[in-house]
């Protein structure tokens, strides 16, 4: 099956990008420079407007602040606001910036000038969760119609050879982010059967070319209803999800 067209994954995201638009406005407004103020006002606006941030199942401490993504990603590429207003720009998303940029040297350098390019840009040290932070500023443009799919891909392809001790949090995000794009395509309505689903799963997959990323169908329900508000009866429909418990009911 196709990719998502940016227009179909923008609709997809309207509420999210909207929450994201009033923020901005607000740390405009209020010339909020400090990082802590911004990632407060950002769960305020999110959580008056009943808005999920972009995630799996997991709740880290930190999600708000990683959902500086989404900001960072909207005021970007939708606002120019790094041309607009760069001073509060790079004050409030210096650290998103410098994901970015460390995600280009790694796609666009070899394994070894890479990784030794992307360990100065990162202070000289890479964890799992700088490497899930990199990611997500691109799957995030990815996810909001900004960015081709196949530059996550290469960037999840490469980034495995750059650091392969990270290998499984790179499989990890794959695995993650191949569930956030049929969650995707189910709520722009690209997906309407389990055939669908399956075709769909299957290739995004075989593009990436990683071992053990496939996630199952309960995994994409729940990124399908949480983030995408897609509603359980018509997963239900495309999705293997509470197959053993109506069967033990029965």
């Amino acid at each position: 099956m196709e990719s998502i067209e940016p227009r179909k994954a923008r609709e997809t995201q309207r509420q999210r990008i909207d929450a994201a638009m009033e923020a901005l406005s607000k740390l405009l407004r209020g010339n909020v420079v400090n990082r802590g103020e911004a990632v407060k006002l950002l769960e305020e606006v999110y959580k008056g407007k009943a808005v999920q941030p972009l995630r799996g199942k997991a709740w880290p401490e930190d999600i708000w602040d990683k959902e500086m993504a989404t900001l960072y990603v909207i005021a970007k590429y939708a606002l120019m606001l790094d041309e607009e207003n760069p001073k509060l720009f790079h004050k409030l998303f210096d650290y998103e910036e410098t994901l970015e940029e460390t995600a280009n040297i790694i796609r666009e350098h070899s394994v070894e000038e890479a990784r030794k390019l992307a360990l100065f840009m990162l202070g000289g040290n890479v964890d799992d969760n700088t490497v899930a932070r990199l990611l997500r500023v691109i799957a995030t443009a990815v996810v909001m119609g900004f960015k081709s799919e196949d530059e996550l891909i290469d960037l999840l392809r490469k980034l495995s050879k750059v650091f392969p001790e990270q290998e499984r949090t790179v499989r990890k995000y794959a695995r993650y982010f191949i569930a956030l794009r049929v969650a995707q395509a189910i709520a722009a309505g690209m997906i309407r059967s389990r055939i669908d689903k399956e075709a769909f799963k299957q290739a995004l997959a075989a593009k990436i070319g990683l071992e053990k990323i496939m996630p199952d169908d309960e995994y994409i329900a729940f990124i399908a209803s949480t983030v995408f508000e897609v509603p359980r009866k018509r997963l239900q429909r495309i999705l293997s999800i509470g197959e053993e418990k109506r069967r033990k009911q029965k």
